[in-house]
């Protein structure tokens, strides 16, 4: 949809082929008043210094941590990028993996296949959200999204963000806590913080330890924000009762990973974002920014 906007206005598009790195994008950049980046390709320092022609990075998604956001405003490069566009697709992805993780889904599918139908009255009892106290951390969009329809399932919200929101405290009975606070109250723990420097391994092995026995850990926001292998410790101890994972500390997930090999984990990769009409929505609008920054407009979400 957003190359077919583009082309529609009359501009060039160059389309990158599936696998491509940093080296295929360095040949083309000289060409391009502005990219579009979907994460897996760093858009850095060098590249832009690289190529004086090059006015706007457009991110599709929220998260900018692939993007060297420091050279772009010391160059003068614009970027911009689509946090209204998965909203709704990002807190339906935080739904799925947590009643998942909840029902055992994932595992009772296998016990189907390989005929272990009685498991149903043992390892693949599961729980539900109702009753529970649900941690999110970080009430943005996503986290907020992601509140209100735990709250639907009858959970109690408990959160931590960087900025409090005392009105959505009083709206919706939203409880702030610190995050030391928060990881020892929850029954359930959501995290919706971006990846930055301040925020890489926020979640310390010392939150780990302190949160309570038989906690459930759903991550749809950046692996670098969690302690990756303090939340194997324990995983493996049985400290934390399950995890749903779609995003990594390095990514793609390296299939020699712990992670892969625990049946109280669910790993999905990184398909937050994927789903058609999120998608479509992410490449209009990044589409639309990034054409507007080449003719000399302030695009609608400028991050730098």
């Amino acid at each position: 949809m957003g190359v077919e906007y583009l082309k529609e206005k009359g501009v060039k598009v160059i389309e990158l082929p599936p696998g491509s790195n940093e080296n295929t994008l360095a040949l083309k950049a000289g060409e391009a008043d502005g990219l579009i980046t979907r994460g897996s390709i760093k858009i850095t320092r060098n590249l832009m210094e690289q190529n004086p022609r090059l006015k706007a990075i457009g991110v599709h998604g929220i998260g900018c941590d692939h993007v060297d956001l420091e050279a772009a405003k010391e160059l003068g490069r614009v970027v911009c990028n689509t946090p209204d566009a998965l909203t709704v697709t990002v807190a339906e992805m935080a739904m799925a993996l947590t009643l998942s993780l909840l029902r055992n889904v994932v595992s009772a599918d296998k016990a189907v296949r390989a005929g272990q139908w009685s498991r149903k009255y043992s390892d693949l009892i599961g729980a539900e959200i109702a009753g529970k106290k649900v941690g999110i951390i970080g009430l943005g969009r996503i986290g907020e999204a992601t509140a209100h329809r735990m709250q639907a399932f009858g959970a109690e919200i408990g959160y931590w963000s960087r900025t409090r929101k005392p009105e959505k405290e009083n709206e919706f009975g939203f409880r702030w806590m610190t995050l030391d606070e928060l990881v020892g109250w929850s029954e359930i723990i959501s995290i919706h913080i971006p990846a930055t420097p301040e925020t890489m391994k926020l979640i310390s092995t010392e939150h780990i330890a302190a949160m309570r026995d038989g906690v459930y850990i759903v991550n749809t926001a950046r692996g670098k924000v969690i302690d990756e292998e303090a939340l194997i410790e324990v995983l493996r101890a049985g400290k934390v009762r399950g995890a749903a994972l779609d995003v990594f500390m390095k990514e793609p997930l390296a299939t020699d990973s712990p992670l892969c090999g625990m049946d109280n984990v669910i790993l999905t990769p990184h398909l937050g974002a994927s789903n058609l009409e999120g998608m479509q929505r992410m490449a209009l609008q990044v589409a639309e920014g990034v054409l507007r920054v080449i003719n000399g407009k302030e695009p609608a979400n400028r991050v730098v």
